[in-house]
């Protein structure tokens, strides 16, 4: 059996038919009746005109479906095109194409389905009708034809009728029960989720499959109530999971599929009959009923309140509200169609935005819906209506935060009109100047808010719902209806200024330049505005309290490195410097990053032609960030004890940044990178672990950075006091040097200790050497720093005579067995004394008084090694290694003597030739001595 008879008429046809009523009022606006109010009544004059809506806003568009039955029952709008369906009561032409353009409303078709429509759902190409026999028909429309997007002739209808679902009705009675409605079989609400669909015949919701096509049984039948529902609809936040339902006995429930059992999972009563019901489309836990009593409730569902959170009613309104529709762009904008053929917009903060009235035909209106800035309206006489607004109507009811003609008025006007472009452009005009009030209203303006559907742990529905004879105490519900309007107020204030939830502002910023810089502007003032507060704060509360203020900060590290990348000049060079020096004794490793990022950004806009800034600017911010430098004074000094060949004064902060200055203006790259290994450094000293472990990451980070800062220096001639051949002498970092030289002693590396440190004990030429010019007054030399006392002292007390004892030891016990020591020890000896007599160009003895001793005696030590000592060490230890070399030479027992002597051998030479490469023998009698011991060794190497 056919759904439909195949008696479509085309627009023009249809247009020109007679007996129609075609009364198109394309592109103009339709004026609402004047408000009765006579010349003695001009008190009444100021109320009525409160709760008038602007009309010259609205651009409205009226037109006359040709439904001679004049019963038009619901309205259908596509989610992507221009497309709206109307279904009508008739026996005959009971389904219409309207097609929306701009201010035009024009029918591309109609069709006479078999049975009356009394309600619609489209969505993409299915078409959903519900009608009078307790039926759901499905249709599949080919929405290219029918709006004209293709010249292709085909056969196939326009309109196909793919499924029938048929609900469960209860049995028809003539004359109802006292107290109850009669019942019927007309499905009165039908709507889509996704390729779900729900179909309401009765108190009773079916939930069908529309994949599957036809079938005979629903998926889900809940009983929402004993009376008829006049709406169910899918909440278009939670997928097919919830619904809301409201009916004629006055209350409005949402049922939860994903609950096992009853369903129902919140509901509120009310006196009069419920004749819609509305989800917001941008606040997933508000839901609108429109009442037969004349009001509008709004609710919150977080809540059981007995009482609605808000409550829009119009006070000079003859008609009740049939229907109500949220805007789709606007939180608190609610559309409200009533029985005495009049439209309202109604804004939450009591006011009548627009309102427009049809202008002959009495006729309640049976639909609303809404897409963009437009809203349609259907009468029950068959007038569809395309409501526009334009900013004018929108302008007076922004919410705002200023009076007068300031920018944040401008600015608040145009985004409430959604005109992002103008609000930029009132936003740069005029300067934002220091008032931090104006500011962070416009951040708060333009601030893009997140999609509440997407966090759904922000919101719940009640753990308890009540049930029908069961109220709350009288006190309980006092306190929830007033939590439920406390909630809806606040909610409204931060959601209903400005942008709405999930906004495009980035498609927006991506349109306009304009914008963009609109956003950066507002985000650099906000930023530092932000940043003035925290370091404010920090320093009138103390450290105690500072928590709060440099966590906010470290969270805005990101940004800040975006504000200075973007434009370095936007943010001061101090104001930065604070806000790390905030973050720093909290979290170490934040605080250098976030300094790091700085530089960075200072290095790339200095490199451009011209420079916008000049890294030299950041000296007291790298002050900070390698605190304390090897400039400044030494806490852990020990005064009583002091070198005897001159004394080391510490400077003060300005000459210490004077020096760093000059350092950054030689070689800020360099500087640069000794940030980055004062963070690799903290990093590993945080992971922790065995000494040792943690020691040869420092020595490994250290030697790798050495590396860096030796390429970086190639390409330049030497400009300061920094050498990539010296660890020591590649940061001004005094945290880095210590911990690199304390690491090398449980290593035993005690030459690599005495070679970086021979330049903290010489005295600063009279002019400057080839490893560079001296930088400062007192030359620049790191003798001349007061880090110089604790690396001399430590080396006199600690490292000299560990190594001496270190070399009496391996003496003794080449005198006594030379063949019993193992070749590594031999070759790691000979390397370390080696490196000493070849490496320690510029040393100089340096006497300090030793702790006493048990007996009370003072003994007084010194940095350096008597060369007699070394010379005669090597000796020993060399021909000692030789005659190891020579017997495992002459092996008889062993096949391959030579290879292992060799293989012995090979190693020592490596690293002999290695520190004999760039070494001068003019004037050097240990080099000469090393290489002729190298001869030898060669020797039994190449063998």
């Amino acid at each position: 059996m056919d759904i439909y008879a195949e008696t479509w008429r085309p627009a023009s046809s249809t247009s020109n038919m007679s007996g129609t009523r075609s009364r198109r009022q394309s592109a103009r606006e339709v004026a609402p009746a004047p408000p009765a109010i006579s010349n003695n009544s001009q008190w009444r004059q100021a109320y009525v005109a409160s709760d008038t809506g602007d009309t010259s806003g609205v651009h409205s568009t009226s037109l006359g479906l040709p439904d001679d039955s004049r019963f038009t029952t619901s309205l259908a709008m596509s989610e992507d095109q221009p497309l709206l369906a109307v279904g009508s009561g008739s026996h005959e032409t009971n389904m219409f194409f309207v097609q929306s353009l701009d201010d035009q409303l024009d029918v591309k078709a109609s069709f006479a389905s078999k049975f009356p429509i009394y309600s619609l759902a489209l969505h993409g190409n299915l078409l959903l009708a519900g009608t009078d026999r307790s039926t759901s028909v499905l249709y599949r429309v080919d929405r290219a034809r029918l709006l004209g997007y293709t010249d292709a002739e085909e056969d196939g209808p326009l309109v196909r009728c793919v499924g029938t679902f048929k609900s469960k009705a209860a049995r028809s009675v003539d004359v109802a029960a006292p107290g109850s409605h009669a019942p019927t079989r007309r499905v009165a609400c039908v709507d889509f989720a996704g390729d779900s669909f729900l179909a309401c015949v009765g108190g009773v919701v079916s939930v069908w499959d529309a994949s599957h096509g036809q079938q005979q049984q629903p998926m889900r039948v809940e009983r929402v109530s004993a009376q008829p529902l006049t709406r169910a609809v899918w909440s278009p936040h939670s997928g097919a999971n919830l619904i809301a339902a409201a009916g004629v006995d006055g209350g409005a429930a949402i049922v939860d599929l994903r609950r096992r059992g009853r369903a129902v999972a919140w509901r509120v009563s009310t006196a009069a009959c419920a004749n819609d019901a509305a989800w917001s489309p941008l606040v997933p836990y508000w839901l609108a009923t429109a009442g037969e009593d004349g009001a509008v409730r709004v609710w919150d569902l977080r809540y059981t309140a007995t009482t609605p959170a808000m409550t829009v009613r119009h006070a000079t309104s003859a008609g009740v509200p049939r229907r109500v529709a949220w805007s789709p762009t606007h939180v608190d904008l609610l559309s409200v169609g009533t029985s005495d053929r009049a439209w309202r917009l109604h804004s939450l903060h009591g006011s009548v935005v627009a309102e427009c009235r049809a202008a002959d035909d009495v006729g309640a209106v049976v639909a609303a819906c809404a897409k963009g800035s437009t809203y349609y309206t259907l009468s029950a006489c068959g007038d569809l209506f395309a409501h526009r607004l334009t900013p004018q109507a929108l302008s007076h009811a922004a919410a705002k935060r200023s009076e007068g003609d300031s920018v944040l008025r401008m600015a608040e006007t145009a985004v409430y009109a959604r005109d992002i472009r103008a609000a930029a452009n009132a936003v740069l005009s005029q300067p934002l100047g220091s008032d931090v009030a104006t500011t962070r209203a416009l951040c708060d303006l333009f601030a893009a808010k997140p999609r509440l559907a997407a966090v759904a742990a922000e919101w719940a529905l009640p753990a308890t719902v009540p049930r029908a004879g069961l109220t709350e105490s009288v006190v309980e519900s006092e306190s929830t209806d007033l939590a439920a309007q406390r909630a809806m107020a606040a909610d409204l204030k931060r959601l209903g200024y400005g942008l709405p939830p999930d906004f495009p502002l980035d498609a927006a910023a991506a349109r306009h330049p304009a914008v963009l810089q609109a956003l950066e502007r507002l985000n650099t003032a906000s930023l530092q505005s932000t940043l003035d507060e925290l370091v404010t704060q920090s320093e009138s509360t103390g450290e105690a309290s500072g928590s709060s203020s440099w966590k906010t900060a470290a969270d805005r590290a990101q940004q800040i490195i975006q504000c200075v990348t973007s434009d370095p000049t936007l943010l001061d060079a101090r104001l930065l410097r604070a806000v790390v020096k905030l973050v720093l004794p909290h979290d170490c490793i934040a605080g250098l990053t976030l300094g790091l990022g700085i530089c960075q950004a200072y290095l790339a806009h200095q490199r451009r032609d011209p420079p916008l800034v000049s890294c030299g600017d950041l000296d007291g911010l790298v002050h900070v960030l390698l605190f304390p430098t090897v400039f400044d004074a030494d806490s852990a000094n020990d005064q009583g004890a002091g070198m005897t060949t001159r004394t080391v004064g510490a400077p003060d902060a300005h000459t210490v940044r004077q020096r760093i200055r000059e350092c950054l203006d030689a070689c800020p790259d360099v500087v640069f990178e000794m940030v980055r290994l004062e963070i690799s450094i903290q990093d590993a000293v945080l992971k922790g672990g065995e000494q040792a472990h943690v020691a040869e990451a420092i020595v490994q980070t250290m030697k790798d950075h050495a590396r860096t800062v030796g390429q970086l220096l190639d390409s330049r001639p030497p400009a300061v006091q920094i050498s990539g051949m010296y660890p020591t002498l590649t940061t001004i970092s005094a945290s880095a040097v210590r911990l690199y030289l304390n690491s090398l002693v449980p290593m035993r590396a005690y030459d690599e200790y005495l070679v970086n440190s021979q330049w903290w004990r010489v005295a600063p030429p009279a002019h400057g050497l080839d490893e560079g010019r001296v930088v400062g007054n007192d030359m620049g030399w790191p003798s001349s720093y007061p880090l110089a006392r604790m690396i001399n002292r430590q080396t006199a007390t600690l490292v000299v005579p560990r190594f001496v004892r270190q070399l009496d030891v391996v003496r003794a016990a080449v005198a006594k067995e030379p063949l019993s020591l193992e070749p590594r020890l031999y070759r790691d000896t000979l390397v370390k004394i080696a490196r000493i007599n070849l490496l320690m160009r510029c040393d100089q003895a340096l006497t300090f008084a030793a702790p006493p001793s048990a007996d009370g005696t003072v003994k007084m030590v010194t940095t350096s090694i008597a060369e007699t000592l070394l010379v005669e060490a090597f000796d020993e230890v060399g021909n000692a290694f030789l005659m190891l070399l020579e017997a495992l030479a002459r092996h008889a027992s062993h096949r391959d003597a030579h290879k292992r002597a060799a293989a012995e051998a090979l190693p020592l030479v490596e690293s002999l030739v290695k520190l004999l490469e760039g070494q001068s023998t003019v004037g050097r009698g240990h080099v000469a001595s090393v290489a002729k011991y190298l001869r030898k060794l060669e020797h039994y190497a190449n063998s």
